[in-house]
C-alpha cells in the first residue's frame, strides 16, 4: 500500500499522539521548547524514507520486467503481477520489509525508536521494548490508505467512549470498531458480488 505524503504526515501525527498519551515518554520543554516538533519530524523522516525505499524497489522491478519483456509475455501474467513478484524478490534480497502486516510495523517501530531516542528533551519512562511495541501498534493501526475510514472510526471511538483520544483504552476501542467496520464493508461487498452473479445467471 502506497501512502501519499499527506497520509504519511497524518500517520506521523497519530503515532506521535499515541506515544505522547502512552505514558512511556515525557518531554522536557526547558531543554528545548520545540522538542515535540522535532520528535514528530523524526517519526516523519523514518516513514518517508521507508516510502522512498519502496518506490525505488518498484522502479527497479519495472525496469527489470521491461528488459525481459519477451519472458513477461511468455509467462501469461499481467505486467503488474510480474512487477510485484520481482519487487518481492528484490525486497527479500535487500532485506527490506514490505506489505501492511505487523512485520513492517515492527521494523518501522525499531527505526522510529532509534530516531526519537537521539532527540534532546525526550525522556523515556518504560523499557525499550514497551516503547517500540507502542509505536509498532500505532503504525499498524493507522497505516491505512482510506483516510475517511480512519477519520470515521476515530469519531466513533470518541462518541462511544469517554476516553481521551489516543490513550491505550481509546486505542483498544478504536481497534474493535475498525474491525467491525471492515467486517460490515466486506459483508456488503460479498453480498453485492453474489447479487451481481445471480443477476448475470438470471
Amino acid at each position: 500500500m502506497r501512502l501519499s505524503t499527506e497520509q504519511l504526515e497524518r500517520l506521523s501525527e497519530r503515532v506521535f499522539k499515541v506515544l505522547k498519551a502512552s505514558g512511556h515518554v515525557g518531554f522536557d520543554y526547558t531543554a528545548d521548547e520545540t522538542v515535540e516538533d522535532r520528535v514528530l519530524d523524526a517519526i516523519m523522516d523514518v516513514l518517508e524514507e521507508d516510502a522512498k525505499t519502496e518506490d525505488r524497489l518498484s522502479r527497479e522491478a519495472e525496469r527489470l520486467v521491461q528488459q525481459q519483456s519477451h519472458i513477461a509475455k511468455a509467462s501469461g501474467k499481467s505486467l503488474d503481477d510480474l512487477v510485484e513478484e520481482v519487487k518481492s524478490r528484490l525486497a527479500k534480497a535487500k532485506r527490506v520489509t514490505l506489505g501492511d502486516g505487523p512485520d513492517r510495523a515492527d521494523t518501522l517501530a525499531e527505526k522510529v525508536f532509534k530516531s526519537v531516542w537521539n532527540v534532546d528533551g525526550i525522556d523515556f519512562f518504560s523499557e525499550d521494548t514497551k516503547v517500540q511495541n507502542c509505536i509498532a501498534r500505532a503504525i499498524h493501526r493507522f497505516r491505512h490508505d482510506d483516510e475517511r475510514m480512519i477519520d470515521a472510526v476515530e469519531r466513533l471511538a470518541d462518541r462511544k467512549t469517554n476516553e481521551e483520544r489516543y490513550t491505550s483504552s481509546w486505542c483498544l476501542a478504536f481497534d474493535r470498531y475498525l474491525s467491525e467496520v471492515k467486517q460490515k464493508i466486506a459483508a456488503v461487498q460479498t453480498g453485492s458480488a453474489e447479487a451481481k452473479t445471480l443477476s448475470t445467471l438470471g
